[in-house]
């Protein structure tokens, strides 16, 4: 098992198996990955606006 971090929220870390390409999330942490905190949306919208100009 190897130990990753999401890369866009380095807070969630999960395990991942090399042999059966698994992903393991401990408790919370799936529900987590899928909802935003209010900085990580801020630092969102600031990355669309720079890439829109």
């Amino acid at each position: 098992m190897l130990r990753m971090a999401d890369k866009t929220q380095f807070h969630i870390e999960y395990e991942f198996c090399p042999s059966c390409s698994g992903t393991f999330f401990d408790a919370g942490e799936f529900k987590d990955l899928s909802e935003l905190t209010f900085i990580e949306r801020f630092k969102k919208m600031l990355e669309i606006g720079l890439a829109v100009r």
